[in-house]
């Protein structure tokens, strides 16, 4: 009976230790970034994601910010990269960040386009991939 308690005692630290490593996001750093790519080049942008920090930033063509979440959970519950996006005459909201869709990224970088978000790859094999805003 011993054997049997050492063997399934085994299987669980395995399964605990390959869970770990396949969401390594959840517990380690990742890195979002967004760029201000409006299409036409003259408009500036503010993002604010309240759930990460609570500030805005005001970000003018070209000019990007990033943030680092170190797998922490925020205290609201909710999304921690749910932000907001204006510039003049709109204003959008967009997740930088569901597990499901930005599993294999540990730095995600993203371009806020009028039509939407794109997110940049930076592989071969994977080309850049826009999205709609929420």
């Amino acid at each position: 009976m011993d054997i049997f308690g050492k063997s399934v005692s085994f299987l669980w630290m395995m399964i605990l230790i390959v869970s770990s490593v396949n969401n390594s996001r959840v517990f380690g750093q990742l890195i979002i970034e967004v760029t201000n790519a409006l299409d036409n080049g003259s408009l500036d942008l503010t993002v604010a994601c309240p759930n990460i920090d609570g500030k805005s930033y005001l970000l003018h063509p070209g000019s990007f910010h990033q943030w680092i979440n170190n797998g922490a959970a925020t205290q609201s519950g909710n999304p921690p990269f749910l932000c907001s996006f204006q510039w003049k005459g709109a204003s959008r909201m967009f997740n930088m960040y569901v597990p499901s869709r930005d599993n294999d990224c540990e730095e995600c970088h993203w371009y806020a386009k009028e039509t939407g978000p794109c997110r940049v790859y930076n592989r071969p094999n994977k080309p850049t991939i826009c999205s709609n805003w929420d």
